[in-house]
């Protein structure tokens, strides 16, 4: 059941990962038109646009300023117009900078940072400036951005992910100003430790931590965060410049 009265215009940059396909999902499922991108995952994406009716698969390399641009411009493209885009594109970054010992700081080297930032914050202020130019004039339109709590708190996380995923939060607060008189709201999730991703790179004794204090004492899935996110795509109206947390209460 859908909020809206037309079925919406979607994009969701990176498609294929583990909260995007849900994302992609739960819009297809309220009836909305969904094109989605991905970077070098060609089988699950076809399998996902063969999965979504009329769904639109668009590979797309988000650390390039150009490709970022180019596959909002060809989502709508696609689409005949944009409504909502919503970015889940990101990298955690090495495996080896999650495990307990490990120097993380000393470790992260300049190309480690550069495109961390750029796949992180560079494609998500790309992406949001062409959506801009492609949504309705005068409104509504959503930019909604997947974060992370390592934006928000302070948690064991490699420096340059925590840094990307703040600028991320800044740059919510930042664009909902901005954007604001062409009707386009911008919010950020920010979910914890999910079923997924980054959990899976942590050694034991973090993951038990953060069992043992968020106060569900369980990691969130996927879904619960899609199902947020296809709230505010399409239902919010008066939501904007916010950052939610989704970690069960830590």
């Amino acid at each position: 059941m859908t909020g809206s009265p037309r079925p919406l215009r979607c994009l969701v940059l990176g498609g294929t990962g583990h909260v995007g396909t849900e994302v992609c999902r739960c819009l297809a499922r309220d009836g909305h038109r969904v094109a989605f991108t991905y970077r070098r995952s060609e089988g699950r994406a076809e399998a996902l646009r063969k999965e979504l009716p009329g769904a639109v698969a668009l590979r797309a390399e988000l650390t390039q300023f150009g490709d970022a641009t180019r596959a909002v411009d060809d989502a709508a493209r696609e689409l005949g117009g944009l409504d909502a885009l919503v970015q889940c594109a990101g990298s955690a970054g090495e495996p080896a900078l999650y495990q307990e010992g490990a120097d993380k700081f000393l470790s992260i080297g300049e190309q480690g940072w550069r495109e961390m930032m750029d796949l992180t914050a560079l494609s998500t202020f790309a992406a949001a400036q062409a959506a801009c130019r492609a949504m309705p004039a005068g409104g509504p339109g959503t930019i909604l951005i997947i974060g992370s709590m390592d934006g928000v708190k302070a948690v064991p996380a490699p420096v340059h992910y925590a840094a990307a995923k703040g600028a991320l939060r800044a740059m919510t607060q930042a664009l909902a100003q901005e954007l604001g008189k062409r009707g386009i709201r911008v919010n950020m999730l920010a979910p914890g430790l999910l079923d997924g991703g980054v959990a899976k790179l942590l050694p034991p004794k973090l993951l038990d931590d953060y069992l043992k204090h968020c106060s569900l004492h369980r990691v969130g899935t996927a879904r619960e965060v899609a199902e947020v996110a296809a709230w505010f795509v399409r239902d919010n109206t008066y939501v904007t410049g916010q950052t939610i947390l989704l970690d069960g209460g830590l």
